[in-house]
C-alpha cells in the first residue's frame, strides 16, 4: 500500500468543496461499568495486553478497554475507581467481574499512542486547549515509536524498520515542539505524556500497530492534509502541512511493519489482528463525525463523508 497516493487520491476524489466541519460541542460523560467477564472475553483481554496470567491484568486498563468497545473506541477515558476479580477457575463462565467508574470524552487528534497511554479529558474545545492536547499526544507518539524500536530490536526485526521507527520518533518530537509552541503562544499549558507500565508481547504490539498505526495514523495524515488546506491562519496551515507529510510516512511505516508482524504471530492471533483492523477501518466515519463536531472550527477538520471515502479505499488496499 502506498499511503501518500491513497491520501492524495481521496482528497482529489472529494474536492475541497466537500470538506466541511460541524459544531464544536464536545461529548463527555461519567460512566459506571459492572459487567461479568466471560472466559472468551478474558482470553481477548490477555491477548490485548500481552499477558499470560490474569493476575497481570491492570484494572484501569481493562476498564478502559471494555468502555471503548462498540461505538466509543475513539473516547478518552480516566478511571477514578476500579476493582477487578478473576475466579480461581478462569476457564469457567463467568471468569471474573470488574466494577469501575470514570470520566470519558471524545478525543480529537489521532496518531500512535504508546501501549498503556493514559488519556486526559479535553476540558473544552477552544483552540489553545485543543493545540495543547495535540502537542501532548505528539509527545506520546515519541514514546510509542521509541519503545517500539526497542522492542523490535529485541524481537529481531529488520534493521531498516527499526531505523524508521527511530526517525519517526524524531519527527514526532518536532511535531510536539511545533504544536506546543502554538499552544503556549495562545496561552495554554502543555501537559507531559504519561503511561501505565504494562507487559507487551509481539502479538499485542502487532494488534496495536494494525490499529493505531495502519488506521489511525493514516486517518491523521488525511485530517492534517485537510487542515493544511483550510485552517484559519497561515501558521496553522504551515504546521499541519508539516504534520500531514510526516504522518503519511508513519502510516506507511505501520503498513510495512504490519506485513512483518503478521509473519511473527500464530494463525489465531493473525485472524484476531486482521479482524480488529477491519473494525477500526469501519469505524473511521463515526470517528470523523465525532472529531468534526468537537474540534475548533479554525482547524477545518474533515467530517464523515471524506472518512467514508477514505475507509473504502483503505479497506480495498488492506
Amino acid at each position: 500500500m502506498r499511503m501518500h497516493l491513497l491520501v492524495a487520491a481521496t482528497l482529489a476524489a472529494a474536492g475541497c468543496s466537500e470538506v466541511s466541519t460541524g459544531d464544536c460541542d464536545a461529548m463527555q460523560e461519567d460512566f459506571t461499568l459492572d459487567p461479568q467477564i466471560t472466559a472468551a472475553r478474558l482470553k481477548e483481554l490477555l491477548t490485548e495486553f500481552g499477558a499470560t496470567d490474569p493476575a497481570e491484568l491492570d484494572c484501569d486498563a481493562v476498564c478502559t478497554s471494555l468502555y471503548r468497545r462498540g461505538d466509543k473506541s475513539s473516547w478518552e477515558v480516566i478511571v477514578t475507581s476500579c476493582t477487578l476479580s478473576i475466579a480461581d477457575d478462569a476457564m469457567g463462565d463467568p471468569a471474573g467481574t470488574i466494577a469501575c467508574d470514570g470520566e470519558a470524552a471524545e478525543y480529537y487528534c489521532l496518531g500512535r499512542r504508546p501501549l498503556g497511554h493514559i488519556e486526559h479529558s479535553l476540558a473544552d474545545a477552544g483552540l489553545p486547549t485543543f493545540l495543547a492536547h495535540c502537542a501532548r499526544l505528539e509527545a506520546a507518539s515519541v514514546l510509542a515509536f521509541s519503545q517500539l524500536a526497542e522492542r523490535l530490536q529485541l524481537w529481531g526485526a529488520p534493521a531498516a524498520l527499526i531505523a524508521r521507527c527511530r526517525q519517526a520518533a524524531a519527527e514526532e518530537a518536532s511535531h510536539a515542539e511545533i504544536l506546543g509552541a502554538l499552544a503556549r503562544e495562545a496561552g495554554a499549558t502543555v501537559l507531559p505524556a504519561t503511561q501505565h507500565d504494562i507487559p507487551v508481547d509481539i502479538a499485542a504490539a502487532a494488534r496495536d500497530n494494525a490499529i493505531e498505526g495502519c488506521v489511525h495514523e493514516a486517518w491523521s495524515a488525511l485530517s492534517c492534509a485537510v487542515t493544511a488546506r483550510g485552517a484559519a491562519t497561515p501558521a496553522l496551515r504551515a504546521a499541519f502541512a508539516r504534520l500531514a507529510a510526516d504522518e503519511a510516512g508513519h502510516a506507511q511505516l505501520a503498513w510495512d511493519l504490519h506485513t512483518w508482524f503478521l509473519g511473527q504471530v500464530t494463525t489465531y492471533q493473525r485472524s484476531e489482528i486482521v479482524a480488529a483492523q477491519r473494525a477500526a477501518i469501519a469505524g473511521l466515519p463515526a470517528l470523523a463525525r465525532a472529531q468534526s463536531r468537537a474540534a475548533p472550527p479554525a482547524l477545518a477538520l474533515p467530517d464523515g463523508r471524506l472518512a467514508t471515502r477514505f475507509a473504502i479505499g483503505l479497506a480495498r488496499a488492506a
